[in-house]
């Protein structure tokens, strides 16, 4: 390992070529990812599997972290501390596993040493289901308190993940743009972490105290949205701000980085991209729940399953990923397809791909989940919530094309 990095992230400077024909190696990439799905699914998460981490919160949170830990190692830190000769010329599946395991190390150490056992013991108990038992005195068992902890841990992810593609994709190096690796990361990174919980503490630390008996108003403000939202949930915090990070995926793999590539001089590009993206999340966020009236008529407090405020929010994030996931696959495995099309044509045909089979997909998962991954029948089941394991692909996709350089059907120009 060593410093040594160039001005440019290797990402930018990458150059794949197809091992086959677009077609074939597209489909031979697909195949290669539905098997590690199904394997990482039965092994790690399905409660028929081995560790069980599906419960499903825990699971949620898992696979959220790591996401946005790879995002910081590609696109933050350019693979530091790997070198660039390393990052080039080792193979493939020496990359992955190198990475992958580093990406698994720096979960261990920041979601689940840094908030599980140090802050979840020291400072903030609902970060921590073994402090929740000792401590809270609410009556939860051990399933509740965990899953108590992990709604905490996801909600942290949140507005780490807005706040970061933000800088990285709305800022990327023009702050800090003197500093080398890994002092450029750092500093982006440390702007990202106070703004991130300074974000957490405003939109999801309300409703997290809202859910003991009492309500423990005297450390949490009771959830100011509530009036707006019909629910002291955060899931609808959740909704808007993760959606508007889908919602930006969405540019990128779709519409070839349109509108944001609308605007580039600073600081009015890093506003722009703020702005805009929330617009867009909102976009999608409401007309997702315009169909989710259509389909099941309004929301009601009170009500239960698809008729609860909180996990309308909520789904809509699945619902977005769902779509998302055709998205990165179409892209990412068959993206030299479209390149000799117009722009404008290019994104309006991805755009109609990725929400039709995306559609497609979800009655797929909804209609088949239950016998191929073991998860629960019915879309709003509460043991259910479909966004993790979607999240996992997306996990596996990156890994494959960030880490992997798109390995088996992609290669590196020499």
């Amino acid at each position: 390992m060593s410093t040594d990095q160039s001005h440019e992230n290797w990402l930018t400077t990458r150059q794949l070529e197809p091992r086959w024909s677009v077609g074939l190696s597209g489909i031979v990439n697909l195949i290669v990812l539905l098997i590690a799905v199904f394997a990482v699914w039965w092994i790690f998460f399905s409660n028929a599997g081995i560790f069980k981490l599906y419960t499903p919160l825990l699971g949620f949170s898992l696979v959220i972290w790591t996401l946005l830990i790879l995002l910081w190692q590609a696109e933050l830190f350019d693979y530091w501390p790997f070198s660039r000769s390393y990052v080039q010329n080792a193979h493939p599946l020496a990359k992955g596993a190198t990475m992958t395991l580093l990406m698994i190390v720096i979960y261990l150490v920041l979601v689940i040493g840094c908030v599980y056992l140090i802050m979840g013991k020291l400072g903030i108990t609902y970060f921590n289901w073994d402090s929740l038992m000792t401590y809270g005195e609410f009556g939860q068992d051990a399933t509740s308190t965990r899953e108590t902890a992990s709604w905490a841990m996801l909600s942290l992810s949140v507005p780490f993940f807005l706040l970061s593609v933000w800088f990285m994709f709305g800022i990327g190096k023009d702050l800090f743009h003197e500093l080398k690796q890994p002092k450029f990361g750092i500093a982006m990174w440390s702007i990202i972490a106070v703004l991130g919980i300074y974000f957490y503490f405003i939109f999801f630390h309300p409703h997290i105290g809202s859910m003991f008996y009492p309500k423990q108003i005297y450390a949490a403000v009771p959830p100011w949205w509530e009036s707006i939202a019909q629910t002291n949930s955060a899931e609808f915090s959740l909704g808007i701000l993760f959606v508007t990070v889908v919602g930006i995926f969405y540019a990128f793999h779709l519409w070839d980085g349109w509108p944001y590539n609308l605007v580039q001089k600073q600081p009015w590009r890093f506003i722009f991209f703020a702005v805009v993206s929330l617009i867009i999340g909102y976009v999608i966020f409401r007309l997702q729940l315009f169909i989710f009236d259509y389909l099941w008529d309004e929301a009601y407090v009170g009500g239960q399953n698809e008729a609860n405020f909180g996990w309308r929010y909520s789904h809509t994030v699945t619902m977005a990923n769902f779509v998302l996931v055709i998205a990165l696959i179409q892209n990412v495995f068959f993206g030299q397809a479209y390149e000799r099309m117009n722009a404008v044509v290019r994104s309006i045909i991805k755009t109609i791909v990725a929400v039709v089979v995306g559609l497609l997909f979800a009655w797929a998962y909804y209609a088949w989940g239950p016998a191929l991954l073991g998860v629960c029948e019915g879309v709003s089941h509460p043991s259910e919530n479909a966004a993790a394991f979607l999240i996992m692909v997306v996990n596996l996709i990156m890994i494959q094309d960030y880490f992997m350089d798109r390995w088996p059907g992609y290669r590196l120009k020499k």
